[in-house]
């Protein structure tokens, strides 16, 4: 969950519509920046794929210690059972898409000093290896295609963290080339990127969230069931092309 303070309670984004966002962005990205051509649908479909398992709803796996709901960015383990879920059921759709949800987990957790995290990111390296042989892949192009994904990646999460709200402009690591992508927010309340990537020059990016409305709860399934998965709330991102 992605989880900021309102009143009177807390602005939840689940991970699976950050990363429903993130592909309706890949979507309207200038396809010259997908490196190829035949994995396009498996590519973009991982990169809504890459978050696509909720944490169990259990005990008070998803709470605080003082029983706020638990940003994903102050979780302090990693949850292996999940992410090698994703991997797997990525595997029964596309073993490319596979390729790109293991390498979102290289990325994800390549720092980690865990002995069982380093044996799980191996045992991905050697799924990766034979599945780049199996379908003759460029070791490059493969990387090229994992960047376009993180790109989407990072950019949904600038957005549903409101991390513009803090900064005039915001960095993000490019697609290709070492030529940064600004994301700056314009007066009127709409975005941009520098350079701009997409097809269009005008775009909306919806994306669905959901408001408790109390501050702290006992249990999983107290929060659960103050939730109302019947009646999200919209935010829509304007994105125009600078003059």
């Amino acid at each position: 969950m992605i989880v900021a303070p309102v009143e009177p309670g807390w602005k939840i984004y689940f991970h699976k519509a950050h990363a429903l966002l993130a592909m309706d962005i890949g979507l309207a990205i200038d396809h010259r920046y997908w490196p190829v051509r035949k994995y396009l649908a498996a590519g973009l479909g991982s990169i809504g794929e890459h978050d696509n398992a909720q944490p169990n709803w259990n005990g008070r796996d998803n709470l605080t210690e003082a029983g706020a709901p638990l940003d994903y960015r102050d979780r302090k383990e990693v949850n292996l059972k999940q992410a090698s879920a994703v991997v797997r059921s990525a595997q029964y759709k596309s073993s490319f898409m596979a390729i790109m949800v293991s390498l979102h987990c290289q990325n994800l957790y390549r720092d980690s000093a865990d002995k069982d995290v380093i044996e799980f990111l191996d045992k991905q390296r050697r799924l990766r290896n034979r599945y780049e042989v199996h379908l003759n892949l460029d070791s490059k192009a493969v990387l090229q295609s994992y960047e376009f994904l993180r790109f989407c990646d990072d950019l949904s999460l600038a957005l549903c963290q409101d991390e513009i709200s803090r900064r005039d402009e915001i960095p993000i690591e490019p697609i290709i080339g070492d030529e940064k992508i600004s994301l700056k927010a314009e007066k009127e309340g709409s975005f941009t990127l520098r350079p701009w990537i997409f097809f269009e020059d005008e775009l909306v990016f919806p994306v669905e969230f959901f408001r408790t409305t109390k501050r702290f709860f006992g249990s999983d399934e107290e929060l659960k069931q103050d939730i109302a998965l019947d009646k999200p709330l919209v935010r829509e991102f304007v994105f125009r092309k600078s003059e």
